[in-house]
């Protein structure tokens, strides 16, 4: 069995109805824009910065930093936002479905609960000084708010439990049902 049978990209209309279409579309999209958030930043830093990508990190002896550090910082609102969404429409998604999203449960709690944790790494990329968190170490600096959003994913987590229980019950109420109209038929 493949991690989902569904298309990543589109609102399945073959198999999904219109709500769990649009929120299952809609929480990927944040996903993946959540997880952007931290790839553009690495690559532009890794490039642009002479490799430096955390605060916490030297320059590289083997290339010189072409843009003043830092590229492309992140605004936490943006990752909060884009992260609750993500969890918020995937947790939805897995409490509304039904037989229907069976296959779907591992991936629509996975994928965005790996959201939800990456921005951990995206608050991490510059001090804040407001920031009550701070990085390990001696050197250690506090990091932004952006890390708020991974006590949400609590939420999603449980969300995947009660949708996998439900269709542990759902699966054997449909065995059950199947069963009966078999001898009454036969």
């Amino acid at each position: 069995m493949p991690f989902s049978t569904m298309p990543v990209f589109g609102l399945n209309r073959g198999g999904l109805p219109r709500r769990l279409g649009v929120l299952r579309l809609v929480a990927i999209v944040a996903t993946i824009a959540t997880l952007a958030q931290w790839f553009v930043p690495v690559g532009a830093r890794f490039i642009f910065n002479g490799g430096r990508i955390y605060y916490s990190n030297e320059p590289s002896r083997l290339s010189e930093s072409l843009l003043p550090w830092p590229v492309l910082s992140v605004p936490p609102w943006l990752t909060i936002t884009t992260g609750l969404i993500a969890i918020g429409c995937a947790s939805a998604y897995l409490l509304l479905g039904g037989l229907e999203i069976a296959d779907d449960i591992a991936y629509m709690t996975l994928v965005p609960l790996l959201a939800g944790y990456v921005t951990i790494f995206i608050a991490a990329f510059e001090k804040d000084p407001t920031g009550v968190i701070w990085t390990p170490g001696a050197d250690g600096y506090p990091i932004g708010w952006h890390w708020i959003v991974a006590p949400f994913t609590i939420v999603l987590i449980a969300s995947g439990i009660i949708a996998s229980v439900r269709m542990r019950r759902l699966r054997a109420e449909r065995r059950r049902r199947r069963a009966e109209r078999h001898v009454a038929q036969g």
